[in-house]
């Protein structure tokens, strides 16, 4: 009696064990982030995976910022347009948030703020119903010129403390930043 006691005992801890491995793979498993070059995809909440593919052609050149393309390849912005759709049917509309993070002109990050990213019209950050079809997220960039005190009436309008050493810190570099794509529930409307 007392032997069955104590497999009954261990089958219990075993089962225990057993459940509360099986519930972190689980959490684990749909908060599990990917990464595929420049663009990061978020699972929170459904069981599906993201199908993004870039639709528009690819920039070549040199983004200057508005008015001051003068030479051939010098472009005023650039345009990266995608498809993002869902790979299985869902029976309810998700929030697709698309959003530009890791911004950098060369390796710095100091004059990031010249970079003008709008993701479907909105600065930064955009918001997507997503629900058993593709939507198409266009993103422009733009460069904005430097200008300091001495170079604008308004104070306000000024987005360096130095116009000529931000020039300089960023004529001829790589701008590069990140797209992240995350997936989450819509908040219930009641």
């Amino acid at each position: 009696m007392l032997k069955a006691k104590h497999i009954q005992i261990i089958i219990i801890i075993l089962l225990i064990v057993g459940l509360a491995f099986t519930s972190t793979a689980a959490v684990a498993y749909w908060n599990d982030v990917n990464t595929n070059s420049n663009v990061i995809i978020e699972f929170g909440g459904e069981q599906a995976n993201l199908q993004i593919t870039e639709t528009g052609t690819s920039f070549t050149g040199t983004l200057v910022p508005e008015g001051q393309a003068v030479f051939l390849g010098e472009k005023e912005s650039a345009t990266f347009v995608y498809t993002v759709s869902i790979d299985k049917t869902l029976v309810k509309s998700v929030n697709l948030i698309v959003e530009a993070i890791e911004v950098k002109i060369g390796d710095s990050t100091e004059y990031a703020h010249l970079v003008d990213i709008q993701i479907n019209g909105s600065k930064d950050i955009h918001t997507n119903e997503l629900f058993n079809s593709e939507v198409v997220i266009t993103v422009v960039i733009r460069l904005l010129e430097p200008l300091d005190l001495t170079e604008v009436e308004d104070p306000l309008l000024a987005n360096v403390d130095d116009s000529v050493a931000a020039f300089e810190a960023i004529n001829g570099q790589d701008l590069s930043f990140t797209l992240s794509f995350t997936v989450l529930p819509k908040e219930s409307e009641e």
